[in-house]
């Protein structure tokens, strides 16, 4: 260090006495002012821990009134169990900041909210606390520290973990200031700095000439910047999936991250490692200087897809912010942009305004969609269910029409995972062979991605197994054609289309549908034949029948219309034809 020094004049230094005072008063103004921003720091911390403790417990009791009330209910084998806690547990919202996730056994089963922080480290943070709902607190060498608390379930063995970031510098002073301490922290520093101010009004200014002291000091050797302190901040999502439909490899994990650190490695970019793998993704929280993440994601692509040709991959990667709490919020986006992608398609990106406009939403696709679709199977009406599934698939349209009816990506999912299951659950008590048994409904989403995609896959399913089960089929159609001859003759005068469908539990258009293919003819036709033949034999054989009495008993409501369509069939009228027919018989016996 080298020091240039003025010329000293023993006149124009400050007298001793005033300098302390000066020196004593400064000391006590940052006295107080640092008092009172611990205090405010401590409020603060133990105001976050209190919120943590209590909103941990509310989770837990909001899931526990949802799921079963015992643990036999629960399924055993933690593949089960998460698909389990995905189609019926509805999740509490949870801060945008926070975390909540859900244990079983020491396995993290699944995560909801926008996690930092990998599979591993929450299980362990859950196994090292108390399951009592105090509230600790984590840290980590380049992490931010977490506060979490863990509670057990009441009614099974589930565990729940609630973790977010402890507030920190700023951010912890600005959540613990109030009104009233606002008020009196600004009087107090007024006062203080008032008072400075008036004592250095008192002291005499330096003599002009006087000349400023410079100091020098040399660079010190640079260091390894931590993470949050270098000015950008970025995230990147990978998503991926099997084209083979198969259950992802943990060597194919394994290799998939040793080639992204890699390149982040060889591209010298500090980075926060992250995995996310609830939805089948990565994810890197990055802090570095600069650099085009484009260049890199386009690398990572082209490294992954010659690694792995039998994945699909995309990558997204959010925009150069420079606070972290500013990424988060563009990552939570990316998330929601990448989940309604599989039912929109890759490639259609939505504003952060459809998104909310969709998730406020409560409208339901068909409450009534897993009946529906299992009548349609069981009588076998498949022309009727790929109408249906054809007519849901339309649904897309909707979310290109901004004055249609809006559907959330939770609702559009649950008819996805209520057809999907309907049709899986069919095949196999049909002991039919076919992939879809194999597979999940997130699974053909992300292979078929967008739902019009989902539907068409779908009804392939059935085309194959009509295909394959012509057989079958015939002789079902056989019965069913045996059975409406044999329920027409039973009431001829009160039979009809809608009867007949309800009595074996067809819709009228399936009835009316095979009836044609069947005989060619229109039902109402076969029927009106039936009754008009039935007729022509009463007025013949039971000749003490009058006219009148065989249109009632056959169900004609007007006689006049009985005589026309009579008359248009054997070209006389009913008293001719009888008259006709017994001269003729007597003719014979003569």
């Amino acid at each position: 260090m080298s020091v240039n020094t003025p010329n000293s004049n023993p006149a124009d230094t400050l007298p001793e006495k005033r300098r302390k005072q000066c020196a004593i008063l400064f000391s006590v103004f940052l006295c107080t002012l640092l008092l009172f921003c611990c205090y405010i720091a401590f409020q603060a911390q133990s105001t976050q821990k209190h919120f943590i403790a209590t909103n941990t417990a509310l989770y837990a009791s909001a899931l526990d009134a949802q799921l079963p009330n015992s643990a036999k209910d629960l399924p055993t084998e933690q593949a089960a169990l998460r698909e389990f806690l995905l189609s019926e547990a509805v999740f509490p919202d949870v801060p945008s900041y926070g975390t909540l996730v859900v244990l079983h056994n020491g396995h993290v089963l699944l995560t909801h909210g926008q996690n930092i922080l990998s599979y591993k480290l929450a299980a362990t943070m859950a196994e090292s606390a108390d399951t009592n709902s105090s509230v600790y607190i984590y840290d980590a060498p380049g992490l931010p520290s977490f506060y979490f608390c863990v509670v057990t379930s009441q009614s099974n063995e589930l565990v729940y973990c609630y973790y977010e970031p402890a507030l920190t510098g700023w951010q912890l002073l600005w959540e613990g200031l109030t009104v009233k301490r606002t008020v009196f922290l600004t009087m107090l520093l007024l006062a203080t700095v008032i008072t400075f101010s008036l004592l250095i009004a008192a002291i005499p200014m330096n003599p002009k000439g006087e000349r400023i002291i410079e100091i020098t000091v040399p660079d010190e050797p640079e260091t390894e910047a931590v993470f949050g302190a270098l000015p950008y901040f970025s995230g990147i999502i990978i998503d991926y999936h099997n084209t083979d439909s198969n259950p992802i490899s943990p060597e194919i994990l394994k290799l998939f991250d040793q080639i992204i650190s890699d390149n982040l490695t060889v591209n010298k970019i500090r980075y926060q490692f992250s995995v996310q793998r609830n939805s089948d993704c990565l994810q890197y929280d990055m802090n570095y200087i600069n650099y085009n993440l484009r260049v890199l994601c386009d690398s990572l692509k082209m490294n992954l897809f010659n690694a792995a040709p039998d994945y699909e991959i995309n990558i997204y990667y959010s925009n150069a912010v420079s606070t972290y709490e500013e990424m988060e919020k563009e990552l939570l986006y990316l998330h929601r942009n990448l989940r309604y992608s599989l039912i929109l398609g890759y490639g259609k990106r939505l504003s952060m305004e459809q998104i909310q406009s969709f998730e406020a939403s409560s409208a339901v696709v068909d409450a009534n969609a897993a009946n529906t679709i299992q009548n349609h199977l069981r009588t076998r009406a498949y022309e009727d269910l790929y109408d249906y599934l054809r007519h849901k698939r339309d649904i897309l349209a909707r979310y290109q029409r901004s004055n249609s009816t809006h559907y959330s990506f939770s609702q559009v999912y649950r008819f996805a995972e209520e057809a999907f299951s309907v049709i899986k659950l069919f095949f196999q008590e049909n002991a039919f062979e076919h992939p879809i048994i194999q597979t999940t409904c997130i699974t053909i989403l992300r292979a078929n991605p967008g739902f019009h995609a989902f539907c068409e896959y779908l009804i392939s399913c059935i085309q194959t197994y009509q295909c394959e089960n012509q057989h079958v089929l015939s002789s079902r159609n056989e019965q069913i054609m045996n059975s409406i001859y044999t329920y027409i003759e039973q009431d001829l005068a009160g039979a009809n289309l809608n009867s007949i469908a309800r009595k074996m539990q067809m819709t009228d258009s399936h009835l009316s549908r095979v009836f044609k293919k069947n005989t060619g003819s229109n039902f109402s036709e076969y029927l009106s034949e039936r009754k008009l033949e039935e007729a022509a034999r009463l007025l013949v054989q039971e000749q003490k029948m009058k006219v009148g009495e065989i249109s009632d008993m056959l169900g004609y409501g007007n006689p006049t219309y009985f005589l026309s369509r009579f008359k248009a069939k054997y070209g006389v009228s009913p008293s001719a034809y009888r008259k006709e027919h017994l001269e003729d018989k007597t003719a014979r016996k003569a």
